[in-house]
């Protein structure tokens, strides 16, 4: 997710269109658009295992595996601003950078969910997941202050230290100044992951309730990735808590043609390397998962057809985002059925999703996209010509199969509680 507005904007008066780095670029449009914080963040799923099956018609167990993976990173809009509008309106003055933050994790999931049936209206379930931490990363910011003065040189008061756990070789220099970070490729595999003594844990649940208001009326709300992990092993710390110095630069540099970009980043590169010592780690820190929270509520004017409003917040290391969506869905019995969806997220007002499954015996083929932009740009590089999105807040792409076996006696009863 990051909020933006039009990174790539038309050329007015031509049918061409220019990016970010174009000299007559809008800023301030997108500047505007970020709001106190700029937020990148990425996730990704991937079901090793699944099964589900019904106990006593009243009763839904669901066991899985998966393998998970999901990263932030958070900065100030004055950040952006010194980057790509230079440090001269910033001269004599400081801007607040603690805002500056990010987390990475990388874990194993091991999850049993049950699900019953209360009465003919209420239905509630859970999920209790084991979790086995890989890899990860955060920021622990307490202060990051950066001023500028005369010369357009910078000066940076900073207490930050970034904590890792996984299979990382971090080496210092003579003087323990920060010198790389490496992958160990030997630690990288699936025995040293599942070795007790290696072992990340942590824990999470997911609760939910579905209640019939009505034949054709339904509520929901659930809370998904409620939990935490525990970081003991293989430790690494790295730390800014000296003030330091470097001369400017920012992307005015790159837009002039000043200096190429790959050349910005690596002289950023050598300061921030300048800037962070190599230090004892603690004996452990915890992350905890971005948590979500869902409510809902479905419509059912026909058999075959089904409209619905979902609402999602998610908290992530303080930080609160909102997504609400709006569905229609048709049913032609269980060999198939389909979805369109529109959301709202981000303060943008412009995405559309779909999906559809199909059953062909015991095989059933899902697919689902959310939030695909509906503003398209028509951008040309190099003689090329191809659409690109205006704008993109948020996609998400899941497919896949399930193996369906036996006969089912009561459908309602046959699914899972808590979908993610």
């Amino acid at each position: 997710v990051y909020k933006r507005q039009g990174l790539i904007q038309p050329i007015p008066g031509t049918d061409s269109t220019m990016t970010i780095l174009h000299p007559d670029y809008n800023l301030d449009s997108f500047l505007n658009s970020l709001g106190n914080t700029g937020k990148f963040s990425a996730a990704a799923s991937v079901q090793m295992l699944g099964l589900g099956f019904t106990v006593s018609n009243d009763w839904y167990v669901d066991l899985s595996f998966s393998l998970k993976a999901n990263a932030s990173v958070y900065l100030p809009n004055d950040f952006f601003t010194l980057m790509l509008k230079g440090n001269e309106s910033f001269i004599g003055s400081s801007m607040d950078l603690s805002g500056l933050g990010g987390e990475a994790m990388g874990y194993m999931e091991l999850g049993m969910g049950l699900s019953k049936n209360i009465n003919d209206r209420l239905r509630v379930g859970g999920k209790f997941k084991i979790l086995s931490g890989l890899a990860s990363f955060s920021i622990d910011n307490k202060r990051l202050e950066m001023e500028v003065n005369e010369d357009f040189s910078h000066n940076i008061y900073s207490d930050v230290t970034m904590n890792f756990s996984g299979p990382f070789l971090i080496t210092s220099d003579e003087d323990g100044l920060l010198d790389d970070i490496e992958i160990v490729d030997d630690k990288f595999a699936l025995a040293y992951f599942l070795n007790p003594e290696e072992n990340n844990y942590g824990a999470a649940i997911d609760i939910g309730a579905e209640y019939k208001l009505f034949d054709r009326l339904s509520v929901s709300a659930s809370i998904i990735d409620f939990g935490f992990i525990n970081w003991k092993n293989d430790l690494h710390s790295i730390q800014a808590t000296d003030d330091f110095a470097f001369d400017a630069f920012d992307m005015t540099d790159v837009i002039s043609g000043g200096i190429e970009f790959d050349d910005m980043m690596t002289e950023l590169g050598d300061s921030l390397r300048k800037s962070f010592t190599v230090v004892e780690p603690n004996n452990k820190f915890k992350t905890f998962l971005p948590t979500k929270l869902f409510l809902g509520a479905q419509y059912r004017p026909l058999k075959s057809l089904g409209v619905g409003v979902l609402s999602r917040t998610t908290f992530n290391n303080g930080h609160v985002s909102q997504a609400l969506s709006l569905s229609g869905s048709f049913y032609a019995g269980d060999a198939f059925s389909t979805s369109l969806t529109y959301t709202m997220i981000n303060r943008s007002y412009a995405n559309l999703g779909f999906g559809f499954a199909v059953k062909a015996g015991p095989v059933q083929w899902y697919t689902i996209v959310d939030q695909l932009p509906m503003s398209w740009v028509r951008f040309e590089s190099g003689g090329d010509s191809f659409a690109l999105p205006n704008r993109i807040d948020y996609v998400t792409l899941r497919f896949g199969l399930n193996l369906v076996f036996g006969k089912v006696k009561q459908k309602a009863t046959d699914k899972p509680m808590l979908l993610e």
